[in-house]
């Protein structure tokens, strides 16, 4: 099973006063007892590192939980392939498009996510799963 995290679930696993911190952090925790793969875009790590030091994360903070991320997660590529799918199927998000369409060449069975207007891309022809953390948890325990 392969699963890719949106942004929002990498700076809930970052950021320790977030509401949705422990879903986040067992999710990565699973990833690193190889229950599932992990993958995260570069996106998704450089959006966080602007978020997270406008919250008052230091770089040397963010370079440990980086580095520590990418001992057990796989780490993917927003590429010209990814930017035209994105393009040719604009849904009003430019980056979250981007981002699906990276979970999606990667062959991720889900894409974990807080955002509800993401789930709308569900659909009984795309093999990938958009789900929220609780959800996927509660698949990955049943």
């Amino acid at each position: 099973m392969k699963a890719f995290i949106d942004t929002n679930i990498l700076l809930d696993w970052m950021l320790q006063d977030r509401p949705f911190n422990e879903g986040s952090k067992a999710i990565l925790s699973a990833a690193k007892n190889n229950m599932f793969t992990l993958v995260v875009s570069t996106q998704s790590i450089i959006d966080a590192q602007y978020t997270a030091k406008k919250q008052g994360v230091s770089y040397e903070s963010f370079e440990k939980a980086v580095k520590y991320l990418r001992t057990f997660a796989e780490i993917s590529a927003i590429d010209w392939i990814d930017l035209s799918w994105a393009l040719a199927h604009y849904s009003g998000d430019f980056e979250d498009d981007a981002q699906y369409a990276s979970a999606y060449n990667s062959v991720c069975d889900y894409f974990i996510t807080r955002d509800k207007k993401l789930m709308g891309l569900n659909d009984q022809f795309n093999p990938m799963k958009v789900i929220d953390p609780e959800e996927f948890i509660a698949q990955m325990m049943a």
